[in-house]
């Protein structure tokens, strides 16, 4: 058997709950309704029964009725007897009425059984009636008894009433379970939506489907918002892997490409042991960049995965990186001058493989593109709210264009303004970016061409601290 869906579901259990509730309603209008009815037949009989008692008089020996004298109205019957309990005037519906003894003032209750009963629409034998005496006297005359009987079974008022109830209240369940149902379905639109968004990328492939939100700011909209967020994160992820699957096929085909090239040359063409000489040379060169780039790969997956257990420790990142800057002073390729603008005491908690290899990618970078006879300086500085690392070169600069750009992997610069025996891999920036969100901190760069770049980390909040002393 298919199961019911959530909308389903949830307006079948409104619907039930509506009928209980309707259920409970109607027996409390029905008990609610009987008793103010019977209150009201009580009133009615005396109010009749007591305007009777002013229509009957004694005058001249003779007992006279007006004709303002009501014998039936509403229901209620209305009969004169004289003192002994002859009847005088009026009938009642059921003989019983007539016999029962009289009580002044009383009103009493009477179960009529039989076909009788039954004849006058009581139900199966069985009517109830209430029955009211009153005794009026007049000089030289012994008396009279009024008496008014009604049917208790037989009201106008409860019979509107129970029609009322039994119209109204199915209607209302009615309304309310289609109204539930619409209200459900709307409510879980966002979830149909979310289903058939993730089935259209499931089928085609296309990471750029987004789940259509209508601004109304609920909880499954907001489940929405998060499915559309997560898959603008798939959608990166799987386009930066797959820029990456691509670049790095390039970087390896250009050495393996050079490598058989030059194996071919050695085997076939080399004419001495001068030219086999140079064909390993170059053989080599291409293995040792191969190398290379494959323990960046390695170094850049495990930093990317944190697939090794990392040793944070609370390091002295002052003295790091004035100690980095001493081993690098000498800058013979290019005669660039490095100063430091360093201030003491400042502490952080990280990996030291990590932060060292950080900071040599920032200070390799800056020499990379630095330009013959400049400078770079590194600062470090720490204030209240965080701590900042910062290496700033004179070099070539970066078009505003290639900014975003630099922090992809294997991107590097217009290979044109780059020495190609400098140029880099392009793993650089982007392994400095992934240290620095892994220490919870960000990284950014303010540059213009021919001018330099200056490349700028922030490490906030309980990622830094300063030694006390």
């Amino acid at each position: 058997m298919k199961k019911l869906s959530i909308k389903l579901r949830i307006t079948s259990w409104f619907t039930i709950f509506m009928i209980l509730l309707s259920a409970v309603v109607f027996l409390f209008i029905a008990v609610l309704s009987d008793t103010s009815a019977t209150h009201q037949i009580r009133g009615e009989l005396v109010r009749l029964t007591e305007d009777n008692l002013g229509e009957i008089e004694y005058d001249d020996g003779q007992l006279e009725i007006d004709d303002d004298f009501i014998a039936f109205q509403n229901g209620i019957y209305c009969l004169v007897f004289s003192a002994d309990g002859a009847k005088i005037s009026g009938y009642a519906p059921h003989e019983e009425l007539e016999n029962l003894t009289f009580a002044d003032g009383d009103i009493r209750s009477l179960d009529i059984r039989g076909e009788s009963g039954a004849a006058t629409g009581a139900g199966r034998g069985s009517e109830t009636y209430l029955v009211y005496d009153r005794f009026v006297s007049f000089p030289l005359y012994d008396g009279l008894w009024i008496r008014s009987v009604v049917s208790e079974n037989d009201t106008a008022i409860t019979s509107a009433i129970y029609r009322a109830a039994l119209i109204a209240l199915p209607l209302l369940i009615f309304a309310a379970a289609g109204g539930g149902y619409l209200i459900a379905a709307k409510s879980l639109l966002p979830i149909k939506k979310i289903s058939e968004t993730a089935e259209t990328i499931g089928n085609s492939g296309d990471l750029s489907k987004r789940i259509e939100l209508d601004g109304s700011g609920d909880e499954l909209h907001q489940l929405a918002g998060t499915f559309n967020r997560m898959f603008d994160r798939l959608e990166t992820n799987f386009e930066a892997e797959r820029h990456f699957t691509s670049d790095a096929s390039h970087e390896l085909r250009t050495p393996v490409a050079t490598i058989l090239a030059q194996c071919e040359y050695a085997f076939e063409n080399a004419a001495g042991e001068q030219e086999l000489y140079e064909a390993l040379g170059t053989i080599q060169k291409q293995g040792y960049r191969m190398t290379h780039l494959i323990e960046s790969l390695l170094e850049f997956t495990r930093i990317e995965q944190q697939t090794e257990g990392l040793s944070w420790e609370l390091l002295d990142l002052s003295h790091i990186v004035a100690s980095l800057c001493q081993e690098r002073k000498d800058y013979s390729a290019k005669n660039i001058t490095l100063k430091e603008n360093i201030q003491p005491g400042i502490h952080i908690k990280s990996d030291r493989t990590l932060l060292s290899r950080m900071l040599v990618n920032l200070l390799s970078n800056a020499e990379r593109y630095g330009k013959v006879n400049g400078t770079v300086l590194i600062s470090l500085t720490q204030n209240a709210f965080e701590t900042v690392l910062s290496v700033a070169d004179d070099g070539i600069g970066i078009a505003p264009e290639e900014l975003p750009k630099i922090w992809n992997r294997f991107y590097r610069v217009d290979k044109a303004r780059s020495p190609a025996k400098s140029a880099g891999i392009g793993l650089g920036l982007a392994m400095v970016k992934q240290i620095a969100e892994l220490h919870g901190g960000t990284v950014t760069v303010e540059s213009a061409l021919g001018k330099g770049s200056i490349f700028i980390v922030r490490f906030g909040g309980s990622g830094s601290m300063r030694k006390q002393t």
